[in-house]
């Protein structure tokens, strides 16, 4: 290798890196925005790893173990370490090749001697403990003497092994040096002893783990970048998984509760019961209630085991390690450049190369990037024609390969602002080399010249090549496989997507000129460069060339969109396959041009914003609705938005007629004036990063002013960072800001609640700009809309009384009486109930009232019995429904029946009609 060569690679450092019918007519549900079939997603899903759990075989030879932990309660506040002693710990053991799940339950009870029989839960080991002490002295043998690899919990820092590790510190317990691999020696010591039993609990919760209290308190509080990114909590010699955090990279959703995770990847429905009521099951003695509070917990440990395996999260997360060259908690923890690098140095190191390792300071002084990627102003309209979309298969690695672009084969800019600076180090090329190879360099479009691959062949396009060629090997073998290797066939999978990842982020390992270790502007802009100039060689071909008739009408990164006026689907496809294989021919390999599918018809909006009913191949009859950038698979705005806007798109490309989605919108606004509608649609939830937000801004994120709130009240209810919080807008003070009107879901379906849904706001401030974005192109103005609709009139169902003191009844308009007869709707004088005609017709109105109180009943009936067999329900020491999870429709359709059958039977009871209905009874 040559002297000057030797700045050619770096070692990186990685810092923090159902669908309503088109007709006319009105959709038959009366209580929800009516959008597309549930059967289609709003939002497509995570897919990567999802599995039928019968595929469950040979896999890592690692042992798991899931934690979680159900601890008393003080009335409404959540569980405290500090002051709350911990009734029940359960641990599920798994080995990564059974399927079956060993399941430890340790339950504190304060009398001295309970029946286990009483206490015992179906497939578990129960032990039970008269002291917290023994409890944990348990739980540290359960954990040595099944060892596991990796331990998880749904929300380690909050509950599982962080509230045991913080609970433990509190009564002098060192709980995570003691199940560590690596513990201190005087917990060896005493864990060695053979004293008996009483004598070797007192020792090893008295002496030895009081020492670990420092250690303990800094390994949960002073590792920050743990507490945002992973659990913040170690354990030597085994991995500790959060897994609420693992799913926000795995699956797409609102609210990452375990509730709504479980629906989505297990397709179940989990009752959420908060620990006042789990704490009430457990002190009420041995018995059902004990059992239903234990079974809770039980399966709250599972829940993870199942949800890890469902992803196949640990399988693949090996098998990227694997490919990778890394560790396990790396492939989770770390960035890009750590994976491209630990492949990057091994190639250079067998061609004799070695990696430099520059300062900051020289990283920040290297010449500034210049080239930025093609992405072009799209032709905003509605496109009845096709539209093709084309994409350039791997466009960076294929670039890298294709011209030999490399830090050795590098020889710097022809004119360079700085002489003899390369990168981030100082570098002059052999003039005498320079002039011999004139006629066989390459010289990219930014002015940057490359030894060709036949004089010296660079390592990153060697990389690159290896791993592409390996992905085409490991695909081919995962088609020869038969369907009963459904094991080999997961693992294969997991490698070739190991080797797809690693491939599409090699140009960045270049470009990383902030937290890279070796960033070389010159290369980094090649690369971009190069594939700019391909994609606008590309744009310039089609738009010249007759044949097709074709023009270019938006272009972005690897990909063009062609419109083909006046064409049918399957001359789509045939001139887009004869587009793809013109240019594909034009460009050295291994550059390939592929097309997508087709877009028939679409809206393009601005930039990385389009949507389209899309066909990957001729024969396809029914469409895909494929949407990039606007509301339907965004997360920052509210169901009621994302189901408007993709039904109306979805009327409009079937019909082309924008009288018929002016017609849909209508009867949406009307159900959402009339208070026809369920709340879930209109729930807002946003992350929350605490301690980020400037000291100068007028006022926090209305998600993060509903999260102070619950702290106020609970300390313990601080929000996980970057964790989701749900609010819902209400209506205020006439000019009230925004940040005034924000509140809790659960203040807003409280039965004695002060609050009104605020659906001006959502009307008016969500729903029509998203919408008007998208049909403004159409020639729609769906503000005039708005503005010419009659308005609808609530339906009186009672008045507001205030029989009790409530503290809650802030709000002078509550003891406002409706003006409205509950029959008719006519108005009434003074503080009666019914208008004059209605009070005439006593008949009719006892039939009307009962009617209506009847359906009410039947309906929350209903909807008990829902919530009883998902196990939300408590039959054991009172009635009603006790689950308050808010991933459940049916919990806000209980709710809402619940406060419309209190008023209503008010009423009813009052006039003398019929009686009074008690509504906790469901």
């Amino acid at each position: 290798m040559e002297p000057n060569q030797e700045s050619c690679c770096m070692k990186v450092k990685t810092l923090n890196e159902g669908k309503e019918n088109l007709s006319t007519g009105c959709s038959q549900d009366t209580s929800q925005i009516s959008g597309p079939d549930k059967k289609m997603r709003l939002t497509p899903l995570s897919q990567i790893g999802f599995r039928d759990p019968a595929s469950v075989g040979q896999g890592q030879q690692l042992t798991l173990l899931s934690i979680e932990v159900q601890a008393e309660s003080r009335g409404d506040l959540r569980p405290d370490p500090r002051f709350d002693a911990i009734n029940v710990i359960v641990l599920v053991i798994q080995e990564d090749e059974e399927s079956t799940l060993e399941a430890h339950v340790l339950l504190r009870c304060d009398s001295a001697y309970v029946e286990k029989d009483l206490d015992a839960v179906s497939e578990s080991k129960v032990f039970v403990f008269t002291e917290e002490l023994q409890l944990f002295n348990h739980f540290t043998k359960v954990v040595r003497a099944s060892d596991p690899d990796v331990l998880m919990g749904w929300d380690i820092q909050s509950g599982s092994l962080g509230f045991l590790a913080e609970r433990a510190a509190h009564i002098g317990v060192g709980l995570l040096n003691n199940i560590s691999r690596t513990p201190s020696q005087i917990n060896v010591a005493s864990g060695d002893s053979r004293a008996s039993q009483k004598k070797m609990v007192k020792e090893m919760f008295s002496e030895s783990v009081t020492a670990d209290a420092v250690h303990l308190e800094n390994t949960i509080i002073e590792d920050e970048w743990g507490r945002t990114h992973a659990s913040g909590v170690h354990v030597g010699g085994r991995i500790v998984l959060n897994v609420w955090r693992l799913m926000r990279n795995e699956v797409k959703l609102n609210m990452y509760t375990v509730e709504a995770v479980a629906e989505t990847v297990l397709r179940r429905k989990i009752a959420y019961i908060p620990s006042k009521v789990l704490t009430k099951w457990f002190s009420s003695g041995p018995g059902r209630a004990r059992y239903r509070s234990i079974g809770y917990t039980l399966e709250r440990a599972k829940l993870n085991m199942q949800i890890m395996n469902q992803l196949d999260m640990i399988n693949r997360t090996s098998e990227l390690a694997r490919v990778f060259g890394i560790d396990f908690f790396s492939v989770l923890s770390r960035g890009s450049q750590y994976r491209v690098e630990s492949m990057f140095l091994r190639l250079a190191h067998t061609q004799n190369y070695l990696a430099i390792s520059p300062g900051s300071h020289q990283v920040a002084n290297q010449p500034a990037m210049e080239c930025l990627p093609l992405v072009m102003e799209p032709e905003s309209s509605f496109y009845a024609d096709p539209v093709i979309v084309l994409d350039f298969q791997s466009l960076y690695p294929s670039m890298v390969i294709a011209y030999n672009l490399c830090f050795c084969t590098c020889l710097g800019k022809i004119t360079p602002p700085e002489p003899n600076i390369l990168g981030v180090s100082s570098y002059l090329p052999d003039i005498n080399t320079l002039r011999n190879l004139k006629c066989e360099l390459l010289v990219t479009p930014n002015g940057v010249t490359y030894l060709p691959s036949k004089v010296r062949k660079g390592i990153l396009p060697r990389l690159l090549e290896e791993i592409l060629s390996t992905r085409i090997m490991v695909k081919q073998a995962m088609k020869k496989l038969s369907p009963s290797q459904l094991v080999l066939h997961r693992i294969l999978n997991a490698r070739q997507l190991a080797l797809k990842l690693i491939a599409n982020v090699t140009y960045g390992y270049t470009a990383a000129g902030f937290s890279g270790r070796m960033p070389c502007a010159e290369l980094a802009d090649s690369i971009v460069q190069c594939g700019r100039r391909t994609l606008e060689t590309a744009i310039s071909f089609v738009n010249s060339n007759d044949k097709w008739n074709a023009r270019v009408i938006y272009g972005d990164t690897d990909s063009m969109f062609v419109l083909l006026k006046g064409r049918s689907l399957k001359e789509a496809f045939t001139i887009g396959k004869e587009i793809a294989s013109a240019i594909t021919e034009m460009n050295p390999t291994p550059v390939t041009l592929k097309m997508e599918k087709v877009y028939y018809p679409c809206f393009l909006l601005t930039k990385k914003r389009y949507v389209g009913y899309s066909y990957e191949n001729p024969h396809q009859s029914k469409p895909i609705f494929d949407a990039k950038g606007i509301e339907t698979v965004r997360r920052d705005t509210c169901g009621a938005v994302s189901k408007t806007l993709e039904q109306s798109l979805r009327i409009y490309f079937e019909s082309h007629d924008i009288d018929k989605v002016k017609a849909y919108m209508l009867r949406q606004w009307t159900r959402i004036l009339s208070g026809r509608v369920s709340l879930q649609d209109f729930v807002f939830a946003k992350e929350v990063r605490l301690g980020t937000y400037s000291a100068r801004a007028s006022s926090l994120p209305p998600a993060a002013i509903v999260a102070t709130k619950s702290m106020r009240a609970d300390p313990r209810a601080e929000p996980r960072y970057a964790e989701r919080i749900p609010y819902v807008v209400v209506h205020g003070e006439p000019g009230a800001r925004l940040v005034d009107l924000v509140v809790d879901p659960y203040e807003l379906l409280a039965i004695n609640s002060p609050f009104r849904l605020n659906d001006i706001y959502y009307i008016r401030k969500q729903i029509i700009p998203a919408l008007q974005r998208v049909f403004g192109l159409a020639g729609a103005d769906l503000n005039q809309w708005f503005l010419d609709m009659p308005r609808p009139g609530r339906e009186a169902i009672g008045k507001r009384h205030s029989l009790a003191p409530n503290p809650q009844r802030t709000r002078i308009d509550y003891y406002y009486a409706s003006r409205h007869c509950i029959i008719c709707g006519d108005l009434v004088q003074g503080s009666a109930h019914l208008c004059p005609n209605c009070s005439k017709d006593e008949t009719t109105v006892a039939a009307a009232l009962t009617g209506r109180t009847s359906k009410l009943e039947k309906d929350i009936q209903h909807l008990a019995a829902i919530c009883r067999h998902c196990g939300g329900g408590d039959w054991v020491i009172e009635s009603g429904v006790k689950c308050i999870s808010l991933a459940c429709s049916v919990f806000y359709e209980r709710m809402k029946v619940q406060k419309e059958l209190q008023s209503l039977s008010q009423v009813a009871a009052r006039t003398g009609f019929y009686p009074k209905c008690i509504v906790d009874w469901f």
